[in-house]
């Protein structure tokens, strides 16, 4: 996965942000 997408997808979809975000808290270590 490239960052440049992710941030595309990030700026087209504020909604993702939010499930990132709870993927992030749910799964810190699959994202370290």
């Amino acid at each position: 996965m490239t960052n440049k997408m992710s941030y595309k997808y990030f700026k087209t979809s504020p909604e993702i942000i939010q499930l990132a975000v709870m993927y992030y808290m749910r799964y810190p270590l699959s994202y370290r």
